[in-house]
Formats: structure tokens, sequence, C-alpha cells
């Protein structure tokens, strides 16, 4: 019976002292609300202070390789002033530049880390196939696209740049080269850039332009019997008039390139100038000279006799001519030679 009593008293004093301890432990921690930050995915829960980070870790159900890394510490206890946890994976790379190519191990880093520890120049205009600011995966590779030549010229000057895989209006865009509506691109906005391509802008402007033109006089032609055949006469001064014109002029990078007519206006009509021919046929007072192996007789119609015989040369530019001739009765008649 003693035994059996002192076996009581031992089991009653130490379920005092682990309730003690539990109490004890129980009244040093505190419930508090903390982050996972994991490769940019946040997660929210409630946990115990004093527990340890791995412990809270694996309770949220977030694994932890054997390279892994936590901030704070993975075997560091949760204290009231711990806000986020932040896991660090581990992540073997391959960096790759043209004939460069490098391979480089890192916790936590991004694909900018990656590229720097690699020790390979990242260029103006390079273009990486990864976002610079993203993390960085185990067995990621990293595929560096180098810069594209080109030039631009525009407003007299010509300009060298190096970019990356871009189109040609998101490369002006970038040089800060604004297109007016009407300005001429040698390539189209929409095609990708190439190496040792060479951009062109024309600046493209129009104005009014109004200049003062001369209006050329006709020529008319009249006839005038008192003056001889053959012989003319200017009766009336040619005067040139004047017109204002209006037009739309094209001008690419200052120079004229065409020109449209808008309206026109005369301000001077023209006076025509004034021919007269003559028409007169002159008489001649020597006698004719008949035509070599003419015969009147031979020519004179019964019952008259030629009075006279006119000749008249080339009068068709043949060489012909012919003769006018002159009845004793008062007819006449024409015989060509």
């Amino acid at each position: 019976m003693k035994t059996k009593a002192m076996i009581r008293s031992v089991c009653a004093i130490m379920l005092a002292c682990l309730f003690a301890v539990s109490f004890a432990a129980c009244a040093g921690s505190k419930t508090v609300t903390v982050t996972v930050n994991d490769m940019g995915t946040a997660t929210e829960l409630e946990t115990q202070t004093g527990l340890k980070i791995s412990e809270i870790l694996k309770e949220a159900e977030i694994g932890l390789g054997d390279k892994d890394e936590t901030e704070p510490a993975a075997d560091t206890a949760l204290t009231e002033d711990t806000k986020t946890i932040t896991v660090k994976r581990y992540a073997k790379v391959t960096v790759v530049k043209g004939s460069e190519k490098k391979e480089v191990e890192l916790v936590g880093g991004t694909v900018e880390d990656a590229v720097k520890k690699s020790g390979i120049t990242l260029s103006d205009g390079d273009q990486p196939d990864q976002d610079l600011k993203a993390y960085l995966k185990d067995g990621m590779t990293v595929t560096i696209t180098q810069g594209l030549k080109v030039s631009i010229t525009v407003d007299g000057s010509t300009k060298e740049v190096t970019t990356g895989g871009v189109t040609v209006k998101e490369l002006l865009d970038k040089e800060g080269v604004k297109l007016g509506k009407d300005d001429i691109c040698s390539e189209k906005l929409d095609a990708a850039v190439t190496d040792g391509m060479k951009i062109t802008i024309k600046r493209v402007t129009f104005k009014e332009v109004t200049e003062k033109e001369k209006i050329d006089y006709e020529t008319e032609e009249e006839y005038d019997s008192s003056l001889s055949s053959g012989e003319s006469k200017v009766t009336q001064e040619g005067v040139e008039g004047e017109k204002e014109v209006t037009y739309k002029v094209k001008y690419e990078d200052g120079k004229e390139k065409s020109r449209e007519k808008v309206s026109e206006k005369v301000t001077k009509e023209a006076v025509n100038e004034v021919v007269a021919y003559g028409t007169k046929e002159e008489i001649s007072d020597e006698p004719e000279q008949p035509a070599e192996n003419y015969s009147p007789q031979e020519e004179e119609p019964a019952g008259k006799t030629v009075v006279k015989k006119t000749p008249y040369y080339n009068c068709d530019g043949s060489g012909h001519g012919f003769y006018e001739i002159l009845y004793s009765d008062g007819t006449s008649g024409v015989e060509t030679f």
C-alpha cells in the first residue's frame, strides 16, 4: 500500500511539472501574420513565434531544395518582428551570346544577375530572350541576340544606332523621331528592323505660292486690197497679257517636288497682233513675151484674137505656171505651162 502511494505521489509531481512547462511555453509564444515570398509569389499565413522558419514553410506546404536558402535562415526561430520570409531558389543557368557561352550558379538571383555573373557584356541594343527582372529557374538558358546596326537619316543628319529586334516605328519612337502625317519613310513602319538597314525620313510640307505669269498674244491675219500681192504690214502690234496663278507646292526636305494649279486670275488681257496681206495685182507696162514655140494663131478660138497674155510663174510651188489670156471679144481664158 505504501509503495502505491509513493507511485501516485511521483506521478502527480511529474504531471505538475509537465503542465508548468507547457504553460510556460504557451505563455511565451504569440500568433503573428507573415508573408512568404517565393520567386514573386506571395503567400500570407498565421503562425506562432518561436517556430523555426523551416517548420513554418513546411506548415505552408512550401518545399525547399537542398541548395535553396531562406531569409531569415531556415533554422532561425520566428520572432514577432519578422514580417516577411523570402525563399531563395538555387539555379544553374547558361548564358549565350553569339559564340560565347557561360554557365553560372546563383541562389535567389534574376536574369540580370546571371548575365552579370557570366561576365558576358550586354551592349546597347543587345536583346535577351528573357526579362532581365525575371527570377532564375534551375536549368534556364538565357540567349542574348546581338544588337542590329541601323542608320537613320532625318532633318539633314545621319545617326548610327544599335537596337534589338523591334519594328521601324518602335525604333523611331525610341530615338525620338516624330513623323508628320505627310512625311515619307523609306521603310514600312511595321517592318522588322534588320542589320545594316538604312532608314531615311523625308519631311514633307505644302505651301500655296502665287506667281505672275505672261499671257502670249495671238496673231490674226487679214487681207488688204490696197497692198500689192506679196506685201504684208502689221496693222496692230501684239501686247502680252498678265495673270496671277496660285499653286499648291509640295516640298520634300525643303526642295520643291511638285506643284498643282489651284486658281488663276487675269490681271491684264493680251492684245492680238494683226497682220495685213496684200491682194492687189500689179499690171505690167512691158509688152508680153510669148512663150517659146507659142503660136497665137494656133491657140485662138475661131472669130477672135489674143489681145493680152499675162504669165504667172511657179504659183503653186511646183515650178509650173499659167497664162491669163484676154481675147478680142472681151472673153478670157487660162493656159498652163
